[in-house]
């Protein structure tokens, strides 16, 4: 009778460890057994048995991986600085135009899309020509881009914390550019056998690509507007020769066309919008 009673109660024990809940923690990494009493907005509560009592403790949501319930269910458990469901009211795409290019002689725009929190991904076109020719530079042509931006996350954590907006703030990013370029510009000609100079123009085609990394930072306001500020730095591969390079320098410094070190900078104002357009609420 009393090993009936003996094995019945190791049954039963068994039985209650199997059909506990189990939190999967990151940091440090782990497993816990228990049994969830309470999931509330920051904190998950569970109850373990230690020094032969059941005790209540408590657990950072976003310190879990996921929990896996008794009856096999298992529940992922998003960071609140990263989980894509606490940015579903941020517009995740922007239409930018480059404020200060008219002054140099080409019109730019850049399109933005937000992959996830901290990431996003841009293109951008650039009509050389369209803008104020104010260097005695005759070009045009277009240049394409395309970049990846990381953004900076905190240099620590607090409970419940995340962005501002997804495509607010500090970032890097590395960027190619493609450049294709006519341009006529005006070169010294100085004969020293007759002691004579003159001013010819001449013509040229000029192919580019740029490897750049770039840096700035995002503003966004009430979800809608946005001023990006960047400056950047990296290499021009092109077609021009060395003898070229002194006729053509001031295509280069603006349009990043050489095969040296090139430089940009740029204030964009863009428009921010929502992929598609929110449903609209009925009152009751």
């Amino acid at each position: 009778m009393k090993k009936i009673i003996f094995i019945t109660l190791i049954i039963f024990s068994a039985l209650s460890l199997s059909a506990q809940d189990l939190i999967v923690r990151k940091n440090p990494k782990g497993e816990i057994n228990c049994k969830i009493v309470e999931i509330g907005e920051d904190l998950i509560y569970y109850s373990a048995t230690l020094g032969g009592e059941e005790r209540r403790f408590s657990i950072d949501k976003n310190n879990i991986e996921y929990i896996k319930f008794a009856n096999g269910e298992i529940l992922n458990i998003e960071n609140s600085m990263f989980g894509v469901n606490n940015y579903q009211d941020n517009t995740k795409n922007a239409i930018k135009f480059n404020f200060t290019s008219p002054i140099i002689g080409f019109m730019e725009f850049d399109y933005e899309r937000s992959i996830k929190p901290e990431q996003s991904w841009t293109a951008g076109l650039a009509l050389i020509g369209l803008g104020y020719q104010t260097f005695n530079i005759d070009a045009t042509g277009l240049a394409i881009s395309a970049g990846y931006r990381f953004y900076r996350s905190p240099d620590y954590y607090l409970r419940n914390m995340k962005y501002a907006h997804i495509l607010k703030g500090s970032y890097v990013m590395p960027k190619i550019k493609i450049s294709l370029i006519n341009a006529n510009v005006e070169h010294y000609v100085y004969d020293i056998n007759n002691y004579t100079e003159d001013y010819t123009t001449i013509e040229k085609n000029i192919a580019s690509l740029n490897l750049m990394i770039v840096g700035g930072k995002q503003w966004v306001f009430s979800n809608r507007f946005l001023i990006d500020w960047s400056v950047g730095i990296g290499y021009s591969f092109s077609n021009l020769n060395n003898d070229d390079s002194f006729d053509y320098y001031q295509v280069g410094l603006f349009y990043g066309a050489g095969s040296n070190m090139t430089y940009s900078s740029s204030l964009k104002l863009g428009y921010l919008f929502h992929d598609k357009k929110p449903k609209p609420i009925m009152h009751q």
